[in-house]
């Protein structure tokens, strides 16, 4: 599809800051103190009758909690300036009870390394990095070329770094073509591919004659039979002990893109932050219908193609779990004249594990966080498991899969939970209490709920065990804020601040006990 361009929303990004980070459990009758795990009672169901009871006979998860279809209720704090409306679908799975079941760390060693390289690249021919990434002379000749463009337009800063507060440049422009042009010099014709085998442990050329060992990572760079490039990639480190992304590197010579990275995000944050009034250059941005039609592949037909990956990974009850329109973009320019630039469109496909008819609930939460202090150094952290594809009429063009979880045994076979309305009464005292600190920075705030579902989630106990928990119900509240800030308009930010991620849960209450989970950190 063609670019479409926009002035960029760095003020818009940066305004919401604040609203980032983590809030201490407070001092609540609600919510239960963070603490062991193992010593949460999870009580079972019994059956109401005597003998075999078949699941016929049960009812289902939205009659035992007495959930309705949509809730909507209006909280607000003493003075009026913190707001919760709350009009939300209430999404339950089609399922009579609920578990509690274990779970670890998959182990991430040469055999699921190899697995994940057949699933993908069967057929294709891997490189090392630096064979495939060394810049001949026509690859420093085209970047030499934007730089002189540059320069001769008065240019100085094209990558937006700024100046130092003697109000000199942090790159020296006439520095940089120099450098170019002795690279230019010596660079060689053409590359010298070298083959490889994704694993831990290889050496690598370091760009200055020497050789560095990748202990507990692998990159390289993988290449299709019909040519197309993509950067492939598996580490293993600290909270992320399974690492692995594929991204199409072709795009960057197809867009002739240089000195810039392309990335993928929702459409729908773009979209309603066009419809604010924070944005006022969004013609970029197409309509849903442009959208559907630039796309040139159908949801299902995407499904498909993910669906055949999925299986090959062999990973247990893994599907479909949500998915939103994505948009590939970078950022092009400087200063007052940066801007979006939109290269392609396609759908992001958020793939979770579904047990017993319960899904585990997607969110953009990472995890992982540690809590300062109460943590201490040297706890580990385990990030959630994720498998997410961007999907494009051209087939697959990113996959990220993080920390891929064993599923264990049943703890608990058929647990107890608490009401709806019980889990309504602490969500909304919740809202309030969670939020009274950022109110110290903002004139007025508020929240529009507009989901409430019930799922899985995954909690731990990082100081005992980092590759170890258990999948619990919980119920999580999505949907949008906006406000505005005490202090007005400053400088780097815009007065008002929005944000409407579509999966970010702003709050996660487990669905047996009625204490908040703090998805940051993972229990």
């Amino acid at each position: 599809m063609k670019k479409r361009t926009a002035s960029a929303i760095l003020a818009t990004v940066a305004g919401i800051t604040f609203l980032a980070g983590c809030v201490e459990t407070p001092e609540s009758s609600l919510v239960k103190k963070k603490g062991n795990i193992k010593e949460i009672q999870f009580e079972d169901v019994k059956a109401e009758k005597q003998g075999d009871q078949k699941s016929a006979d049960r009812k289902s998860i939205r009659e035992t909690t007495g959930a309705p279809e949509t809730y909507q209720s209006e909280t607000l704090d003493t003075a009026g300036n913190l707001k919760i409306l709350t009009d939300a679908k209430v999404e339950i799975p089609d399922a009579d009870h609920v578990s509690v079941i274990e779970v670890t760390q998959h182990p991430f060693g040469q055999e699921q390394m190899d697995l994940i390289t057949d699933t993908f690249f069967k057929n294709a021919k891997i490189y090392t990095s630096h064979s495939y990434y060394t810049r001949t002379k026509d690859v420093v000749q085209r970047e030499l070329t934007w730089w002189k463009n540059n320069l001769a337009k008065g240019n100085l800063d094209p990558n937006g770094l700024g100046k130092d507060e003697n109000g000199n440049y942090y790159l020296d422009i006439n520095k940089t073509i120099e450098n170019l042009e002795k690279e230019y010099a010596s660079a060689p014709e053409n590359r010298i591919l070298k083959k490889i085998k994704p694993q831990y442990g290889l050496k690598e050329d370091n760009g200055a004659g020497g050789t560095f060992t990748m202990e507990d990572y692998f990159s390289g760079v993988a290449v299709t039979e019909d040519g197309t490039a993509f950067d492939y990639s598996m580490n293993s480190y600290g909270a992320a002990p399974m690492s692995v992304e594929i991204r199409n590197q072709s795009r960057y010579e197809k867009e002739n893109i240089i000195n810039e990275f392309m990335y993928w995000d929702g459409y729908d944050y773009y979209s309603k932050l066009a419809e604010s009034s924070q944005w006022e250059a969004a013609e970029w941005i197409p309509t849903e219908e442009e959208l559907k039609e630039g796309i040139g592949i159908s949801l299902e037909e995407a499904k498909a193609i993910a669906d055949e990956k999925v299986k090959e990974l062999q990973i247990p009850d893994m599907e479909l779990g949500d998915w939103e329109y994505g948009l590939c973009l970078y950022q092009e320019g400087s200063g007052e004249d940066q801007k979006l630039v939109l290269t392609d469109t396609g759908y992001i496909l958020h793939y979770t594990r579904k047990l017993g008819g319960i899904p585990i609930t997607y969110t953009t939460e990472q995890g992982g966080e540690l809590y300062g202090n109460d943590m201490g150094s040297e706890s580990e952290s385990w990030l959630y498991e994720k498998l997410d594809f961007c999907v494009t009429e051209e087939g697959i063009d990113n996959v990220k899969l993080t920390d891929q979880y064993d599923i264990g045994k049943i703890k608990t076979e058929n647990v107890k939970l608490k009401s709806f309305d019980e889990i309504m009464d602490i969500y909304e005292k919740m809202m309030l209490i969670k939020n009274a600190d950022y109110m110290e920075n903002a004139k007025d705030l508020t929240y529009k709920i507009d989901r409430i579902v019930f799922g899985y989630t995954r909690i731990y106990e990082p100081q005992s065990d980092s590759r170890s928990g258990m999948l619990v119900p919980a119920w999580d509240f999505f949907g949008s804020y906006e406000g505005t800030y005490k202090e007005g308009k400053e400088e780097g930010r815009s007065e008002d601040f929005r944000d409407t991620t579509r999966y970010e849960s702003y709050l996660t209450i487990n669905a047996i006990d009625g204490s908040v989970i703090d998805r940051g950190l993972g229990y």
